[in-house]
């Protein structure tokens, strides 16, 4: 038996995640607007690369997911650093964590933009993976211009415990 073999649920999973990832990213460079069939209908994110803010989006926020990806600018491809980092988070979910380069071009010639992504997907009971969460990991690293962008000011996260020493 090959290592390779997708002969538990947890390697199937794995493999599928991985692979639905880069069949999103796929259509964000065919066409933003054909990314809508492998979300969810409860999905959510907060994207500024796709909004252009931090709020977060569902399809009945304004503006809504859909509303974003038809108006979309097509990425003219991508790149993963390495493979995604998958977790199980339940039988039928998983989650992405990784690092991916963007590139778009344009009149200035190829923009390219470094960002961590994070995101979530659950199988539904016809075997489809469905996205359901994007999270503000998908913050840009890198800009096209090459500055760091100003990330704003977080207050310290609170004490959960009191100091003993």
């Amino acid at each position: 038996m090959g290592k390779d073999r997708l002969d538990t649920i947890s390697k199937r999973n794995h493999h599928a995640a991985r692979e639905v990832e880069t069949l999103l990213w796929r259509a964000l460079c065919d066409s933003p607007e054909a990314a809508k069939e492998y979300m969810a209908d409860d999905c959510i994110m907060i994207n500024p690369l796709f909004a252009g803010s931090d709020e977060p989006m569902s399809r009945d926020t304004d503006p809504s997911i859909d509303k974003v990806l038809e108006g979309g600018e097509p990425w003219t491809g991508f790149s993963f650093h390495g493979d995604p980092l998958v977790v199980e988070i339940d039988l039928m979910a998983v989650a992405l964590v990784y690092k991916v380069t963007l590139f778009r071009s344009g009149r200035k010639g190829t923009r390219e933009i470094v960002a961590t992504v994070s995101s979530s997907w659950r199988q539904t009971a016809g075997a489809d993976w469905l996205y359901v969460l994007d999270p503000l990991l998908s913050r840009p690293l890198s800009p096209a211009d090459g500055e760091l962008p100003e990330l704003p000011e977080q207050p310290p996260p609170p004490r959960l415990f009191p100091k003993l020493w």
